[in-house]
Protein backbone atom coordinates (compact mmCIF):
# COMPACT_ATOMS: atom_id res chain seq x y z
CA UNK A 1 0.00 0.00 0.00
CA UNK A 2 1.73 3.66 -1.29
CA UNK A 3 1.54 6.37 1.20
CA UNK A 4 -1.09 8.54 -1.20
CA UNK A 5 -3.26 5.12 -0.31
CA UNK A 6 -2.88 5.21 3.50
CA UNK A 7 -3.17 9.02 3.58
CA UNK A 8 -6.47 9.38 1.52
CA UNK A 9 -7.86 6.09 3.32
CA UNK A 10 -8.17 8.10 6.35
CA UNK A 11 -10.45 10.88 5.06
CA UNK A 12 -13.50 11.07 7.13
CA UNK A 13 -16.96 10.21 5.90
CA UNK A 14 -18.61 13.97 4.86
CA UNK A 15 -14.85 15.73 4.32
CA UNK A 16 -15.03 18.53 2.14
CA UNK A 17 -11.62 20.49 1.39
CA UNK A 18 -11.80 23.71 3.77
CA UNK A 19 -11.52 27.17 2.05
CA UNK A 20 -9.00 28.79 1.60
CA UNK A 21 -7.08 31.25 2.57
CA UNK A 22 -6.67 29.11 6.12
CA UNK A 23 -6.92 25.85 8.36
CA UNK A 24 -7.20 27.98 11.51
CA UNK A 25 -8.52 31.99 11.96
CA UNK A 26 -8.26 32.59 15.68
CA UNK A 27 -10.70 35.61 15.64
CA UNK A 28 -12.64 35.68 17.70
CA UNK A 29 -11.27 34.27 20.65
CA UNK A 30 -14.07 32.17 21.52
CA UNK A 31 -15.60 30.95 18.45
CA UNK A 32 -12.20 28.86 17.03
CA UNK A 33 -12.21 25.86 14.86
CA UNK A 34 -9.90 23.84 13.05
CA UNK A 35 -9.97 22.70 9.82
CA UNK A 36 -7.37 19.88 8.63
CA UNK A 37 -6.25 18.27 5.07
CA UNK A 38 -6.48 14.95 4.45
CA UNK A 39 -5.69 14.38 1.00
CA UNK A 40 -2.79 15.06 -0.72
CA UNK A 41 -3.66 17.25 -3.45
CA UNK A 42 -5.34 19.35 -0.88
CA UNK A 43 -2.04 19.68 1.17
CA UNK A 44 -0.07 20.27 -2.41
CA UNK A 45 -1.86 22.83 -3.65
CA UNK A 46 -2.39 24.91 -0.11
CA UNK A 47 1.60 24.71 0.25
CA UNK A 48 2.10 26.27 -2.79
CA UNK A 49 -0.57 28.90 -2.59
CA UNK A 50 0.85 29.89 0.95
CA UNK A 51 4.71 29.87 -0.61
CA UNK A 52 3.58 31.68 -3.77
CA UNK A 53 1.62 34.34 -1.69
CA UNK A 54 4.63 35.03 0.84
CA UNK A 55 7.74 34.79 -0.96
CA UNK A 56 6.52 36.54 -3.94
CA UNK A 57 5.59 39.00 -1.55
CA UNK A 58 8.37 39.42 -0.20
CA UNK A 59 10.71 39.68 -3.21
CA UNK A 60 8.01 42.35 -4.56
CA UNK A 61 8.53 44.42 -1.44
CA UNK A 62 11.87 44.28 -2.13
CA UNK A 63 11.65 45.43 -5.82
CA UNK A 64 9.50 48.12 -5.04
CA UNK A 65 12.23 49.78 -2.33
CA UNK A 66 14.75 48.97 -4.39
CA UNK A 67 13.01 51.43 -7.35
CA UNK A 68 11.98 53.74 -4.24
CA UNK A 69 15.53 54.28 -3.23
CA UNK A 70 17.08 53.72 -6.86
CA UNK A 71 14.51 56.45 -8.06
CA UNK A 72 17.61 58.81 -9.58
CA UNK A 73 18.38 56.04 -12.15
CA UNK A 74 14.49 55.66 -13.28
CA UNK A 75 16.26 54.55 -16.69
CA UNK A 76 17.79 50.96 -15.17
CA UNK A 77 15.68 50.79 -11.81
CA UNK A 78 12.50 49.38 -13.43
CA UNK A 79 13.32 46.85 -14.47
CA UNK A 80 14.08 45.36 -11.02
CA UNK A 81 10.83 45.06 -10.02
CA UNK A 82 9.76 42.46 -12.83
CA UNK A 83 12.90 40.87 -12.50
CA UNK A 84 12.53 40.42 -8.81
CA UNK A 85 8.85 39.25 -8.99
CA UNK A 86 9.58 36.72 -11.69
CA UNK A 87 12.27 35.04 -9.69
CA UNK A 88 10.32 35.38 -6.54
CA UNK A 89 7.55 33.75 -8.59
CA UNK A 90 9.56 30.85 -9.58
CA UNK A 91 11.51 30.48 -6.35
CA UNK A 92 8.15 29.97 -4.27
CA UNK A 93 7.05 27.70 -6.96
CA UNK A 94 9.23 25.51 -6.75
CA UNK A 95 9.98 25.41 -2.79
CA UNK A 96 6.08 24.88 -2.70
CA UNK A 97 6.36 22.20 -4.63
CA UNK A 98 8.61 20.34 -3.04
CA UNK A 99 7.76 21.00 0.19
CA UNK A 100 4.05 20.31 -0.36
CA UNK A 101 4.89 17.17 -2.52
CA UNK A 102 6.78 15.83 0.51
Amino acid sequence: MSFIQRVDSAVPLGYTTPPFPSLYWPLPAGATQSFYLYRPDDIFRFTVYWTLLLVGGIHFITALWACIVQWRNWKLIWVALPVFSIVGGVEALVAGAIVGGL
